[in-house]
C-alpha cells in the first residue's frame, strides 16, 4: 500500500513564506530532502509539484529531475495572472510553456482556473490564460489541475468550450453542483486536508457523491495542514491523515482509498511513469 500527494508545493520559497515561528532548523527541517525523506517513511511513494508562475519553472525541474516518483505540471496560477500580462505577450507565454510540456517529468498543466476570492479585478487576464492554457493542454493532450475559487460556474462553462480536456479539480471545497458537473465532463476530484476539519462540514456531505474511482487526495502544502498537525507547515507525509478521514467518512478501509486514489493519479496523469 502506497499513497500519492496528487498536489503539492515544495519550492523553498513557499515553505518560507508560510514559515511562521522562529525555530532555527527551519532550513534543515524544511528542506526539499528531509521533506521527500518523511513522505517516503510513511509510504507516500509519489507526489506531484505543481507550477504556479513561469519563474518557478527551474526550480521545479531541479526538485523532480532529482528525484524519482516526483513529478511536475508547469503552469500559471490565476492569482498571477495579471503580472504575468504585464510582462508578457501571449506568445512569449505559450512558447515558454510549449518548451517544458515535452520534458519526460512535466506530466499536466498547472495550476490553472480562476480565483475570484482575491483578484476578481483581474479576470478578464484571468480568463485569457486560463482559455490558452487549455488550448495548449488539448494540443499536447495533457491533463490539468484546475484551481476553482468562488468561481466553480465560470469554470464549468470553460472547461464546457474545451471538449477533451481532462485533469483534476484540485483541492475541491464541496459545492456538489460543481462536483456534478466537472464529474460528468469526465474530470477527477481531488480531496485536501480541508475534509479534517470541523467546520467542514459541506465537503463532507458532499464526499459521498465522488465515485471512488474518481477520487484522488492531496495536501496543497505547506498550507491547509489536516488535523492533528494544525498550526504546523503542511508536507506530503500529511497524506495519509486525509486518506484517514475520507476512509471514516466513508466507511471503507484507508487501503481502499489508497489503493483507488494511486491508481486515478496514473490514470488522469498517464505520462507519469510508476517505479
Amino acid at each position: 500500500m502506497f499513497f500519492v500527494d496528487s498536489h503539492c508545493h515544495l519550492s523553498f520559497s513557499r515553505f518560507k513564506n508560510a514559515f511562521k515561528n522562529s525555530e532555527n532548523d527551519f532550513l534543515d527541517t524544511y528542506s526539499v530532502g528531509m521533506i521527500i525523506k518523511r513522505a517516503l517513511a510513511v509510504n507516500v511513494k509519489y507526489m506531484l509539484v505543481i507550477g504556479t508562475e513561469l519563474s518557478d519553472i527551474e526550480e521545479l525541474r531541479a526538485i523532480t529531475d532529482k528525484y524519482p516518483g516526483i513529478f511536475r505540471t508547469i503552469g500559471i496560477h490565476p492569482l498571477e495572472a495579471a503580472v504575468h500580462c504585464q510582462r508578457y505577450s501571449c506568445n512569449e507565454i505559450s512558447r515558454i510553456l510549449e518548451d517544458n510540456y515535452q520534458d519526460s517529468k512535466t506530466v499536466g498543466i498547472g495550476e490553472i482556473g480562476f480565483d475570484y476570492h482575491y483578484e476578481k479585478e483581474s479576470q478578464k487576464q484571468q480568463d485569457k490564460l486560463f482559455n490558452l492554457q487549455l488550448d495548449l493542454a488539448k494540443k499536447y493532450n495533457l491533463p490539468v489541475s484546475i484551481h476553482s475559487r468562488e468561481a466553480s460556474d465560470d469554470i464549468i462553462a470553460v472547461l464546457k468550450s474545451h471538449p477533451g480536456v481532462r485533469g483534476v479539480i484540485h483541492c475541491f471545497s464541496g459545492e456538489k453542483h460543481f462536483a456534478e458537473e466537472a464529474l460528468d465532463l469526465g474530470f477527477y476530484i481531488s480531496i485536501s486536508g480541508v475534509i479534517t476539519y470541523k467546520s467542514a462540514t459541506e465537503l463532507q456531505n458532499s464526499l459521498r457523491y465522488i465515485p471512488l474511482n474518481r477520487l484522488l487526495i492531496e495536501t496543497d502544502c505547506p498550507f491547509l495542514t489536516p488535523a492533528p498537525f494544525r498550526g504546523k507547515l503542511n508536507e506530503p507525509a500529511f497524506v495519509i491523515h486525509v486518506a484517514e478521514k475520507i476512509s471514516e467518512l466513508l466507511q471503507v478501509s484507508k487501503g481502499k482509498i489508497a489503493t483507488f486514489s494511486s491508481q486515478n493519479f496514473f490514470n488522469v496523469f498517464s505520462k507519469a511513469t510508476p517505479i
